[in-house]
């Protein structure tokens, strides 16, 4: 956020936005992160719920093994277990073409 300007003696002054209008906004953003947080892990443990239920078979139709599954529950809670699950597919599927 910019500040508004001064004028003093013909002179033009920026001026900077306040103390507690910074620190809102640090809050904010704070807080939006916090929540972007919370959100991607649960959706992450909705997946790994769903993944732990299929079959191997069911597993093997999307590219997936029944240790991706238990990699992706390993990780750190802030760790992305989708991104791990995609990269997984990912590799398995470039094998098989190359």
């Amino acid at each position: 956020m910019t500040g508004t300007t001064i004028s003093t003696m013909g002179a033009t002054l920026p001026t900077r936005p306040s103390l507690f209008r910074r620190a809102c906004g640090r809050a904010a953003a704070l807080l939006a992160g916090i929540a972007a947080g919370l959100s991607r892990q649960a959706l992450n443990v909705r997946v790994l719920r769903q993944l732990g239920a299929m079959s191997e078979r069911e597993l093997k139709d999307i590219g997936l093994a029944r240790q991706d599954v238990w990699d992706a529950a390993a990780l750190p809670h802030d760790g992305d277990a989708t991104t791990l699950l995609l990269a997984r597919r990912a590799e398995r599927k470039a094998a098989r073409r190359g």
